[in-house]
């Protein structure tokens, strides 16, 4: 009888010891398959249009939303703004801002200098919008000095407070001027995670993607930055184009920022 129970007991507690691992197996599974099956996303912020640079008809054809940052005051900002609003794409403000090296007319008719004063900014960006008139955000071009000026930052968060923008940071510079003075004014704020052509070849573009994807997959989404120009254009168009398909084959969506904003705010 007391082997009989002992036996009893024994199977017992197997038959609990194996519920438990195939449970376990069971929500591993589970959260590998919800894991795999995660929406990642991938915001492409392509700037220095302005110029009709090259790459900028490829990057504006890509079959993908993406968003164009135009330079006020360049050439032919108006039209690469129009090009891409009739490409479907979105549009900001590539702002002109004081590098710590660089010369002053590096920045255009529009640039931006820690000389400035606030109502001098507010009037440079009014002047930006009359050229550059679907734009929904800002990102700094250059600026590396400006945005560590507190009068400038203030004065552009103003902007973007008035007219209902998001501000993308760059990251030029390693400061949190920026994300300080948007807390402050409670102004949506992001952060360049990825630039994508620093050194200007495909190969290299490519394997910035693969990293943006790194990125995306521990935290849900990427901000990638690249550019036209002669020397980045076709190569970032170019990669782009070969990646597009395999990144959403891993089930990555390319949104503009905005639609990324909101994304993050209804999770």
């Amino acid at each position: 009888m007391k082997k009989s129970l002992k036996g009893i007991i024994l199977t017992f507690c197997a038959l609990i010891v194996l519920m438990g691992l195939s449970y376990s197996t069971y929500a591993e599974e589970t959260a590998t398959k919800e894991q795999v099956n995660k929406k990642l996303y991938i915001a492409v912020i392509i700037d220095d249009f302005g110029n009709q640079m090259a790459g900028t008809d490829a990057i504006a054809n890509l079959p993908i939303p993406l968003t164009g940052a135009v330079i006020p005051g360049m050439p032919y900002a108006k039209e690469d703004a129009e090009k891409l609003h009739t490409a479907g794409k979105e549009i900001i403000l590539h702002v002109p801002l004081e590098p710590i090296n660089g010369k002053p007319n590096w920045l255009g008719p529009k640039g931006i200098t820690t000389g400035m004063g606030v109502d001098k900014v507010k009037t440079t960006l009014e002047s930006a919008m009359e050229e550059i008139p679907y734009a929904l955000g800002m990102n700094n071009h250059m600026g590396s000095r400006a945005m560590q000026n507190k009068t400038i930052v203030g004065a552009l968060m103003n902007f973007a407070k008035e007219k209902g923008f998001y501000f993308v940071d760059s990251k030029t510079c390693k400061n949190d001027v920026a994300l300080a003075l948007a807390n402050e004014k409670q102004i949506t704020y992001l952060e360049r995670d990825v630039f994508l052509d620093n050194t200007p070849t495909t190969e290299y573009v490519i394997g910035q993607l693969q990293e943006a994807l790194k990125v995306a997959q521990k935290k849900g989404y990427a901000i990638v930055i690249g550019h036209v120009g002669p020397q980045k254009g076709p190569h970032t168009s170019a990669a782009l184009k070969a990646m597009i398909p395999k990144l959403q084959a891993q089930n990555v969506e390319f949104v503009t920022v905005s639609t990324l904003i909101n994304n993050l705010r209804a999770q």
